[in-house]
């Protein structure tokens, strides 16, 4: 993968729930959140079914597409146009991470909380390596 798709595909993952409503009252809106999900998970094409998803979304007036989703974890109703955790205040060290690698989603940890589930693979975030 490369030209931001890892970050991209961060972004679904991260906010898939949102995207789907966001997508819901286009005729298989859905569909395309799961082509992309499908794509990763079978190692073909996720750039160009994120391309489809971006362009869904720009047609319904999201201006920047796929990229308005992209917020820092636990940015509670923030639609920065930044990678999906960027710029938070912990050191990456202490961040959890995709675990399999297929894209730059991370996650803060928070004691009340169980770390969120890849849209992917089905697994919880990886916890951060100890030293």
């Amino acid at each position: 993968m490369g030209d931001g798709t890892e970050t991209r595909l961060g972004t679904v993952c991260e906010h898939a729930d949102r995207i789907r409503d966001r997508l819901a009252g286009v005729d298989g809106g859905a569909s395309l959140v799961d082509a992309v999900t499908e794509a990763a998970l079978e190692g073909r094409g996720v750039s160009e079914a994120l391309d489809d998803l971006h362009s869904a979304l720009v047609a319904l007036g999201d201006g920047a597409g796929l990229h308005g989703y992209a917020a820092g974890a636990h940015r509670v109703g923030a639609l920065d146009p930044v990678p999906s955790g960027i710029g938070l205040p912990r050191p990456a060290s202490a961040l959890y991470r995709c675990p399999q690698g297929r894209c730059s989603r991370t996650w803060e940890p928070n004691p009340a909380e169980d770390p969120p589930t890849c849209l992917v693979g089905d697994r919880p975030l990886r916890a951060p390596r100890r030293v």
